[in-house]
Order: C-alpha cells, then sequence, then structure tokens
C-alpha cells in the first residue's frame, strides 16, 4: 500500500505506547506483578493462534482463507487490514480486506485500486514482497505524512482510514513470498517487536494454509482437467470426421479457456489452411481464414506448426507477426494463443484462441490446452485414416462388384462360412454379407464340377496351411451358369490344425466364353486344314465342335446347284435330339421366318437373342418340324452366311437352349469369322480341285506332247547321221560339217528337254518306271564323265577323278546315267573355269556314294531347301538358262531307287553334291 516519504524502522520508539488489544485483554490489573502479567500475555498470543490456526484450517477455499485471516486481524491486532496477493504474471492483487467499520471496506479495496502494485516494485509493500522480509513502522509522524499525501488521493485515504502504525508482514511458503499482510492501526506507537513477532507467526500459519489452498485448488484443477480430457477422449472417440473432431475441440476449448475467439484450421500438406470451426470471430476474420496464405504468412504458419505460440497481449502477438497486425488489432487489445494440432506424423491444424483482456498462460493451462491439441489432432488423425479406409473400401467394394469378384471365410471353429455381398450377389443371391453352416457354397456347384471341388474343400480343411487355387462352375439361383476362379489360403492354430480358410472368387465366365470361342476356331481350323480336299466331309465334325464349345445345336446348310438350301449336317449336345435332327436333314419344311432361309436370301446375319413362342410359329410350315422346334425349345438363335468371292455358298446356324446360356453379341464376331473359315475353306476346296483337273489336263498333254515330239525328232537325228555320213563320204567341205554338228547338238539338247518333260509327266501321273539290274557304279560314272569332256573342255574345268575299279550295285542304269550327267551338267555350268572333282566309295553302312563338287559361284542358303522342287532355280535363268527341272527329276529317280540326293554349299565357295544309294534293291519297290 502507499506509504509517506519517511524511512520507517523496525525498531522499537523509547516512548510509552498504548498496550496492544491482544495484551490488553490478557494482562491484570496494575496492582499485580510484572511476572504474572508477561506470562498471561503469553497466554493470550499462544490462544490466539491457536484459534488463528483453527480458523484458517477449517478450509481449503483460497479466497475463504484470506476472508477469514483479515477477520481474526480485526479488531484484535489491527484497526483495518489488506491481504495482497502475487500474481503469476508479477502483478500485485488486493484479495482481502477488512475494518472497524464495515463500511470502509470498500475504501480499502480503492486505495489498491487506485495505486496499482507489483511485486518487482519500489515502495513498501513491494520491497517487502521482492525481500520477503517484514517491516515495522510502531509511529507515522502526522506532519510528515500528510505533507507527503498532499495531492496523493490514494494516500490521504490510507490516513484517514487510521495509519500510524503499521506492520507488513510477508506470508511465505516452500520459500515462495505468496503475498503479504498489512496491519493498520489509528494509534500511534501500538505496534511493537512482539506484535512484529506474533504478526510474523500468523503470516507464517496463513501462507501455510494459503499454499494448501492453492494446492488443493490446483489438485482440483487438475482434477477437473484430466475429466474434461476422458471427456473430450469419449467425445472424439465417437467423432470420425474432421468437422465433428473440430467441434468438439471447439466447443471443450471455449468452455475450459474462456476464450471468446476460438478457431480449428486445417493445414493441408500444401500449406494452405482450411477452416473446419470458428467461434467469436468476425465476417473479416473468417474471409481472411478463405484466402491463401501470403508468404511471410505462411512463414509464420510453418513456424508455428513446431512451437505452440502463447501471447499474453495484442502488442506481444503483432511483434512476433507484424503482417497480421491489422487483423489483430480488430480482434481487441486481448491476450491470444496458437496451438498447432501436432499429431504422430506432422502437424494436422491449428488452434486459435482469444481472449478479451491481457492474460497470462500458466504451464498448467498450457499443458492442459497442448494435451487437448493433441488428443485433437490425433482424432483428426484417425479421422482422416477412417475416411481413408471408408472411401478405400467404399472403392473396394465397387471394384469387387465391378469385377464381378467376392470374398469368403470358413471359420472352421465354430463351423460358420461368411459371405460378403459382392459373393453373394455373384450367386444371385440378396446383396448382404452373410453367415451360413459351413460347406452352404457347395450347393451351388456344377454337379459336373462338384466332385473334384468337394474333395478339394475337405482337402484343404485337413492338410497343413497353405495355398490353394481353383476355377469350376456353379448354378446361380435364377438358374444361370457362371464360371469361378477362386484362390485362398488355409491357416493353422496353436495345435496345427487348420482353424481358417480364406480367400476370394472372380467370376471369370466372359474369360473362360472367350477361350471356348478361341478353342472353337483353333480346332475349325485344324480340322478344315487337314480336309482341304474335301471340305464337306469335315462339316460334322465342325458342327460338333460347335456345340462342344459355345451352343446347344448346330446346322450347316450349302447352296445346292438348283439355287435352293440342303442341310449337309446337324449336331446337338444332347445325344437324343442329335438323332433327331440327322432324321430330318433331307427335310424341306422350314417356314419363310425361318433365320437360316432369310440368311440365305439376304446374304446378312440373321441374330435373334431372345427366341419367343410366337416367333418359331413361323419356322415351320408342317407339323413334324414345328413338333421338332418345340422340342429343342431355342432360347436365341444365330444364322450366319458362308460367303466367297460376292457368292453365298451356305448357312451355319447356332441356337442355345436352357439351362445354357444365350448367344451374345461377342458370339456373333466369333460366328461371323468361323464362317469366313469355312467359305474360305469351302472355295479353297473348289478352286483346289479345279486345279487338280487342270493339272491332270496339262500332265496328259505333256506327255501325249512329249510322245508325239519324239517321233519327228527321232526322224531328224536319223536323218542328220545319213547326211554326215553322205558328207563324209563324198569329201563336203568342212564348213557344212560344222553346221550340221552345230545342228545335231540342238537337237540333242531338244531332245534332252523332251525326255524331261516326258519325265516330270510321267512323275506326275506316277508313270515313272526304273528297270534294275547289276549295275558298276563306277564305271557308269566313268562314261559320263567321258561322253561330257568336250562340255568341261568348253567350260574350262579341269576334271579330277578318284573312283573305285568297281563299285557294283543293283540299279537302274539308264536313270542313274541320267542322274550323273545332271549333275555334272550342273558343276560345269556353274563351276566355269575352275575345277571339278568326282569321287565315289562305300561307306560304313555299305551305301554308295558319289560326290561332284565344283568351285563356282555356290548357293545361298534361303535357296536350299527350294533347290530340288521343280521348276525351281537358285540363280537367273537369264545368265544360265535351263527349265529348272534336272535336279527335281534326279531327286525323284533317287528316291525311287531308295537313296538321297544331299547338297553342301555355299556363296562364292562352290557346291557339293553327294549322291546315296542302297547297293542291294528293297524287297519291294514301288513306282512313284
Amino acid at each position: 500500500m502507499p506509504e509517506p516519504s519517511l524511512e520507517p524502522s523496525t525498531e522499537p520508539t523509547g516512548e510509552t505506547r498504548p498496550p496492544s488489544a491482544v495484551t490488553a485483554n490478557v494482562v491484570s490489573p496494575a496492582s499485580q506483578a510484572g511476572a504474572r502479567g508477561a506470562c498471561a500475555a503469553e497466554e493470550g498470543r499462544f490462544a490466539f493462534l491457536a484459534r488463528a490456526g483453527e480458523a484458517l484450517a477449517s478450509s481449503l477455499d483460497e479466497p475463504t482463507v484470506l476472508r477469514q485471516l483479515a477477520e481474526l486481524v480485526v479488531p484484535d491486532l489491527a484497526d483495518w487490514c489488506a491481504v495482497d496477493v502475487v500474481t503469476p504474471s508479477g502483478a500485485v492483487v488486493r484479495r482481502a480486506a477488512a475494518h472497524r467499520d464495515s463500511a470502509l471496506v470498500p475504501s480499502v479495496y480503492a486505495i489498491a485500486g487506485r495505486w496499482a502494485l507489483r511485486e518487482d516494485g519500489s515502495l513498501g509493500v513491494a520491497h517487502v514482497l521482492r525481500t520477503g522480509e517484514a517491516r515495522l513502522i510502531p509511529d507515522v509522524p502526522e506532519q510528515v505524512f500528510l505533507e507527503a499525501a498532499r495531492g496523493n488521493e490514494s494516500m490521504e485515504d490510507t490516513w484517514r482510514l487510521g495509519c500510524r502504525s503499521v506492520m507488513v508482514v510477508p506470508l511465505v511458503a516452500r520459500g515462495r513470498v505468496l503475498g503479504c499482510l498489512s496491519l493498520m492501526s489509528g494509534a500511534a506507537g501500538r505496534y511493537g517487536e512482539p506484535d512484529l513477532e506474533l504478526a510474523r507467526e500468523l503470516a507464517r500459519r496463513a501462507a501455510l494454509s494459503l499454499d494448501n489452498a492453492r494446492l488443493y485448488g490446483e489438485a482440483r484443477q487438475a482434477q477437473a482437467r484430466t475429466a474434461r480430457l476422458q471427456a473430450v477422449t469419449a467425445s472424439l472417440s465417437r467423432a470420425a470426421t474432421e468437422d465433428a473432431v473440430a467441434q468438439v475441440l471447439a466447443r471443450e476449448v471455449w468452455e475450459a479457456s474462456g476464450a471468446t475467439r476460438v478457431a480449428v484450421l486445417a493445414l493441408e500438406e500444401d500449406g494452405l489452411v482450411r477452416p473446419l470451426r470458428v467461434l467469436g470471430y468476425s465476417e473479416d476474420a473468417l474471409a481472411a481464414f478463405h484466402r491463401p496464405a501470403s508468404g511471410a504468412a505462411r512463414e509464420g504458419i510453418q513456424c508455428i506448426r513446431r512451437e505452440a505460440g502463447w501471447f499474453g497481449s495484442l502488442e506481444e502477438f503483432v511483434a512476433r507477426y507484424p503482417q497480421d497486425a491489422e487483423l489483430a488489432r480488430s480482434h481487441g487489445q486481448g491476450a491470444r494463443a496458437v496451438v498447432p494440432l501436432w499429431g504422430d506424423l506432422r502437424a494436422r491444424g491449428l488452434l486459435l484462441l482469444g481472449w478479451p483482456e491481457p492474460r497470462v498462460f500458466p504451464a498448467a493451462e498450457r499443458a492442459f490446452l497442448e494435451a487437448l491439441a493433441h488428443q485433437c489432432a490425433q482424432a483428426l488423425e484417425r479421422a482422416a485414416l477412417y475416411e481413408a479406409l471408408r472411401e478405400r473400401s467404399e472403392r473396394l467394394r465397387q471394384a469387387l462388384v465391378t469385377g464381378d469378384m467376392g470374398t469368403w471365410r470358413l471359420d472352421l471353429v465354430h463351423g460358420k462360412e461368411l459371405r460378403d455381398a459382392a459373393l453373394n450377389h455373384l450367386l444371385g443371391l440378396p446383396a448382404v454379407d452373410s453367415s451360413l453352416p459351413v460347406g452352404d457354397l457347395l450347393q451351388y456347384l456344377h454337379p459336373e464340377d462338384r466332385p473334384h471341388v468337394e474333395a478339394e474343400f475337405r482337402r484343404n480343411q485337413r492338410e497343413a496351411p497353405g495355398f490353394f487355387e481353383a476355377e469350376f462352375r456353379v448354378i446361380r439361383r435364377d438358374g444361370g451358369v457362371r464360371w469361378l476362379h477362386s484362390v485362398g489360403q488355409s491357416f493353422a492354430g496353436p495345435d496345427g490344425k487348420v482353424t481358417d480358410l480364406t480367400g476370394a472368387m472372380a467370376d471369370v465366365t466372359r474369360r473362360k466364353e472367350a477361350e471356348e470361342r478361341l478353342q472353337l476356331l483353333l480346332d475349325a481350323s485344324r480340322v478344315l486344314a487337314l480336309r482341304l480336299d474335301d471340305v464337306e466331309a469335315a462339316l460334322p465334325e465342325v458342327a460338333r465342335l460347335v456345340v462342344d464349345h459355345v451352343a446347344t445345336g448346330c446346322l450347316v446348310d450349302l447352296a445346292a446347284p438348283d439355287g435352293t438350301l440342303r442341310r449337309v449336317t446337324a449336331a446337338h449336345r444332347v445325344p437324343e435330339h442329335d438323332a433327331r435332327l440327322h432324321a430330318a436333314l433331307g427335310g424341306t419344311d422350314r417356314g419363310p421366318a425361318y433365320p437360316a432361309l432369310q440368311c440365305f436370301q439376304t446374304g446378312e446375319v440373321r441374330f435373334l437373342s431372345h427366341v419367343d413362342f410366337m416367333r418359331c410359329e413361323d419356322f415351320s410350315t408342317r407339323t413334324g418340324h414345328r413338333a421338332l422346334v418345340d422340342h429343342l425349345s431355342p432360347t436365341s438363335v444365330l444364322s450366319v452366311p458362308l460367303r466367297a468371292r460376292g457368292r453365298t455358298l451356305g448357312v451355319i446356324t447356332l441356337f442355345t437352349a436352357e439351362p445354357q446360356r444365350t448367344l451374345v453379341a461377342a458370339d456373333v464376331s466369333m460366328a461371323e469369322e468361323l464362317a469366313l473359315r469355312l467359305s474360305v475353306a469351302l472355295e479353297n476346296a473348289r478352286l483346289f480341285h479345279d486345279a487338280q483337273s487342270a493339272v491332270r489336263l496339262r500332265d496328259e498333254f505333256l506327255s501325249v506332247a512329249s510322245h508325239e515330239l519324239k517321233t519327228p525328232l527321232t526322224s531328224l537325228i536319223l536323218q542328220h547321221n545319213l547326211i554326215g555320213r553322205a558328207l563324209e563320204s563324198s569329201g563336203t567341205p568342212s564348213l557344212v560339217t560344222g553346221r550340221l554338228n552345230t545342228a545335231q547338238r540342238q537337237v540333242f539338247r531338244l531332245t534332252a528337254l523332251v525326255d524331261n518333260l516326258l519325265d516330270v509327266s510321267r512323275l506326275s501321273l506316277g508313270k515313272l518306271s526304273l528297270e534294275r539290274a547289276e549295275v558298276d557304279l563306277a564305271q557308269l560314272t566313268r562314261d559320263a564323265v567321258e561322253r561330257l569332256e568336250d562340255v568341261f573342255a568348253q567350260a574350262r574345268c579341269p576334271l579330277q577323278l578318284e573312283l573305285p575299279r568297281t563299285l557294283p550295285g543293283h540299279w537302274d542304269a539308264s536313270r542313274l546315267d541320267q542322274v550323273l550327267v545332271n549333275l555334272l551338267t550342273n558343276a560345269a555350268k556353274y563351276g566355269a573355269g575352275h575345277p571339278v572333282s568326282v569321287r565315289a566309295g562305300v561307306d560304313a553302312s555299305d551305301e554308295a556314294w558319289v560326290e561332284v563338287r565344283d568351285q563356282g559361284i555356290g548357293i545361298d542358303a534361303d535357296a536350299l531347301p527350294r533347290l530340288f522342287g521343280r521348276f525351281e532355280r537358285a540363280v537367273s535363268e537369264r545368265h544360265y538358262g535351263g527349265m529348272g527341272l534336272g535336279l527335281y527329276i534326279s531327286r525323284q529317280i533317287v528316291e525311287a531307287l531308295g537313296g538321297r540326293i544331299d547338297v553342301d554349299s555355299q556363296p562364292g565357295q562352290g557346291a557339293t553334291f553327294t549322291l546315296r544309294l542302297p547297293r542291294s534293291a528293297p524287297l519291294s519297290v514301288a513306282a512313284p
């Protein structure tokens, strides 16, 4: 409290002072002995302290303790008193006051309100609070005090209340100064050292009671905060979204902190701020929250992300964040707090708090708000994870439904089969999760697949845990058949036995149907390729493939010579119906709406995805055919034309009946591809027969022409011989002889060509005959070489022979000579200018061989496979001539003799032809 500017004393003065109120109550009259009076005074002090301790200990409420302290002092120790307490911010606040005249108590409070004190001040009360030492002013001089208080309203009020003797005692507990007790008396010299000691003891007990009250209050606050945190935890556990979490946080902080402004902001990963819940802020502030943060503001947000900001006043906040000064001033001068919502991974958001007045944030309050923020940050993370999980679950559910997939689990311990909604949807059941007895799924298996699937199912329940996979068919509740692909895994319990099986099933019907269509096309192509000469005979097998893969029945109609449509084959999955279809092959009682007839007439695909009863009425013109159609009960019909070169060759018809699925658009594409292959095969077969006829006519012509050409050529050769003899006998000049020789060579060449053509025609007709006899292959080779000496001489080819003395065998001499001449002639032609070697011998298998090797131009690798073909050549005929028949005829002759011809050649390194023949004739030799 304010005091006059005079130096107080802690020592008692020598003046006689009136006894204190406490001693006055216990001291005996002046006639009693001094020793007895002192003892009574001491007993009075003890009694007073006992009453004071009892009163101070009667409550743990801080205001009650301070009020009882003031009431204890007045009027026993002072005319009036004041209790000042140090706040956490260092300010001094008057918490209790008392006066003999209760009407003056407000004046005691008013003095403190007009004269604000701080713990670190320099006045009397501030000095006691700072040093923790009591002060005693036994006598305050009136004149000096009044002169000091002149113009000071607070000091004047203090003197009027009574301020002639003063004691200021600190309230110290656990080494801390909690406040001070000021005792005032209107009587000068009232207080002395004994009174100061009494005041100190009273202050010590009061400080203990105040500290206990504060500890109790802090404990209650901590308990309340703990209870609030528990309530927040419970509320957050029920909050599954960001908005719900923000609502809980804003409400709890609003109630717990006393803030008038609360904002919960979400921090995006890109640095943007998104408001979740805002309370008490103006429209401008709300608009600022929705705007992207500036560069400086974003840096501030990044800083706040790591550490909370506590600002006791506007000035502190502006000093830290000057870029937000204008917006902050619009909210007033109060305190602010910015707490990051820091989760396990990153800052999820910010908590903004505002108060209308400046304040100090105790450590307990900071810890409470930070704990609250951390809980909410974790709740935001959980909400984000829950939302992500919900979104992923929804996407997974949609993916499972869209992708025709479902999951299942077998709990063998409890005997439960758990199926999700997607799997039940695949089975045609209500799309809900279900729990049924183990084995319920087996009832939907296709009868053909049930034995092996059930056996595999039982085996996986008995054997060690592992993975399994299977494909099978199921019959839906609506009767449809679907293919499922199942994968799963079994798990074992502590005893090693299988306790759970879990997995997923996917609808692979489309894939299986596509595989069946592809397999049908492959099998049909294979069948048609094997029967190129007679495709019509392969049609029954193609029809059977169709019904085995994609359809219930298949009909094939071809165009007759008279332009009508004739049924050539039919097939059905059911043997009884198959027999009835074959019995009705020759019938012509099909009605005008019959799909095959319409398809044949228009040349376009006729597809009936659903056949109703009324439409079936127009399929037939007779009762018998109508009964057959009713008996087959088709549900879908597809007729595709067989077209080639602008002509409709026929129609292939596919139809389905229950329980098989109906035909779809993909089956139309498949049927068109099958029809194309059938059409090509039919057309190729026709062309093949036409080509065979043409080749047969050609071969017959060549045979006849060759025979006819042989007669004039033989006569011409005879005439040349007679002319030559006549010239020799008459001595005609050599010029005529040279021209005659040229003519003879051309005739011989023509004869060779005619012989080759004749041999080719014989080979084509299978009329080449062999006349086997004992032949010396070595001598036959020498004779051929000798006849071709002029040929080798003209080609400038040195000839090297390595032949055994004899090489006997059972062969056709003339045909073998033809082969040797062809090989030697080729060596001279393509090896011109290089040596030619001819060798012969017998190998270990008693097989005779003759090798003709030249060092000429060689043969390309890609020409070797076609070298022995008819009319085939490895080089250009423009440079080397020839018809390409020599090697073809030679190979046919050698193979007819049971041998073979091998060739080894590389470009630029010549060629080696090796003739290999068995020396003994086979038991039976068939003409080629």
